[in-house]
């Protein structure tokens, strides 16, 4: 590099390592300038003469710089150094969240805390897992999978919720919305069934219905479907007291 071809102003040299002792400190920024000087082709001479170096202490610097890089030029004397880059503060890591379903009760647990919601309540479930998915604690393929939805269908709720509110996530369609699948012959068969396997097996689960009804009567209903329904009709408030009552009535009718 030719310096000729530079136009140095003494003032403005002064003002700007002024500044830079502020922020490095007059020790490191001597021993940046004496690099620098060496690196343009000053000689070792001349650079002690206008910094004021010892020429073995500049022998020394060129030697530590060469070899250990910029942390030669750095005061030791400050702990921590001045010229490395600070290191970024570690991204917290987020909670871990998992889902289920057990009893006809979703389960949503957030580190090692656990938030119940029945299957009657689908509106509550589905804000929650989108909130998460707002604030980045759940992705759009666990969202998507826990709400059987499409990913795209998922990701464009959760930005309906941050922008309308739960009112957005409500079904805006007018008119009379039909059951197709639990016909008033469905639910009278998933109650008959429901009693069956109270007799039977003193308990019901979701599974367990899906699994008789389609061997009865051949329907495919989904689990989680089951459940909610049984929820609506008040069906799994007594499932734990109904076979109680079975038993004590058929002790009653033995009698006569």
């Amino acid at each position: 590099m030719d310096c000729d071809q530079f136009n140095f102003c003494p003032k403005l040299s002064h003002k700007r390592i002024e500044q830079a002792k502020t922020i490095f400190g007059s020790h490191v920024i001597k021993r940046i300038l004496s690099w620098s000087l060496y690196l343009l082709g000053a000689s070792k001479p001349m650079i002690c003469s206008a910094l004021d170096f010892k020429p073995g202490t500049l022998r020394t610097l060129l030697y530590r710089v060469h070899n250990d890089g910029l942390s030669a030029l750095e005061d030791r004397r400050i702990k921590g150094g001045t010229l490395q880059p600070k290191p970024e503060p570690e991204e917290p890591e987020l909670s871990k969240v998992s889902l289920g379903e057990i009893e006809g009760e979703y389960h949503i647990n957030l580190s090692g805390s656990q938030l119940n919601i029945p299957v009657s309540n689908p509106l509550l479930y589905k804000s929650i897992l989108l909130c998460l998915l707002n604030n980045k604690l759940l992705s759009r393929r666990e969202v998507a999978n826990a709400l059987q939805l499409s990913e795209d269908r998922a990701g464009r709720l959760a930005k309906k919720l941050s922008e309308e509110d739960v009112e957005g996530l409500l079904d805006q369609r007018q008119g009379q919305q039909q059951d197709y699948v639990f016909t008033p012959e469905v639910k009278g068969e998933l109650i008959q069934q429901f009693v069956i396997d109270i007799v039977q097996d003193g308990k019901v689960s979701g599974e367990s219905l899906s699994d008789h009804l389609k061997e009865r009567c051949q329907y495919s209903l989904s689990p989680r479907s089951i459940l909610r329904y049984l929820s609506d009709m008040g069906l799994s408030n007594i499932r734990r007291t109904l076979p109680n009552y079975l038993d004590a009535a058929k002790k009653k009718s033995s009698k006569f």
